[in-house]
């Protein structure tokens, strides 16, 4: 989001979902009351704000979001791209703010079923590897702009440090690092993975399957 948030040409929009996947699945998060208080649940309140923009929009969403949303066809004219990351990370980093972190919020089933919703209504979708874009951000970031059709600007790779005003009330608790940094930090590609606690490990193991599922799909 970040780096498309630099472009001249985009405007971005970070989970305008959220509130209505807070209020329909009752999902813990730290930031629930802060969401809900300020953000609207309704589908016909939450809509304006993905589409009264002049320019090309981002719209950052998590997959679970679509949990109970009542029109999959809303999203019919977007280019879907799905950011995938292992489930390992993905655990270490909800276990900072949630005890016990479940298959929703991890939502690999999500992200699955909606390449599969996109793929039966010949919506476009792409995957993207977490990890290779951190390793090699700019030849990531231009097969995804190539991918959507716009042209790639080095801009994308750097920004201002500190929070942005598309920010949504969430972020004191997840974009710590990406306010810190001025842009891309690339670290290689590693097979060294969190540990898991054993509690956890037929969760992670089930995600594991789907998420390497969708990683022979990544187009970096």
């Amino acid at each position: 989001m970040y780096s498309f948030a630099q472009r001249s040409d985009f405007e971005v929009v970070d989970e305008p979902l959220f509130a209505h996947f807070l209020a329909h699945s009752g999902a813990d998060r730290p930031s629930r009351a802060e969401v809900l208080a300020t953000m609207p649940t309704e589908r016909e309140k939450i809509l304006p704000a993905m589409q009264r923009y002049e320019k090309h929009i981002f719209v950052k969403h998590m997959a679970n979001h679509l949990e109970g949303w009542p029109e999959p066809l809303d999203f019919a004219t977007h280019k879907h791209v799905l950011l995938i990351r292992h489930p390992r990370k993905v655990l270490k980093s909800y276990q900072a703010h949630i005890e016990t972190p479940t298959a929703l919020d991890l939502c690999y089933q999500h992200q699955q079923c909606w390449l599969e919703r996109c793929e039966i209504e010949g919506w476009p979708v792409a995957v993207v590897d977490s990890d290779r874009l951190v390793a090699q951000p700019e030849l990531s970031l231009k097969a995804i702009t190539n991918w959507l059709g716009v042209a790639f600007d080095p801009c994308m790779l750097n920004w201002p440090a500190g929070q942005r005003e598309e920010d949504g009330p969430w972020a004191k608790y997840w974009y710590q690092r990406v306010h810190a940094s001025k842009g891309w930090e690339t670290a290689p590609e590693t097979d060294t993975l969190p540990s898991v606690q054993k509690r956890f490990l037929p969760l992670v193991t089930d995600m594991e399957t789907v998420y390497e599922s969708l990683r022979v799909r990544a187009l970096n």
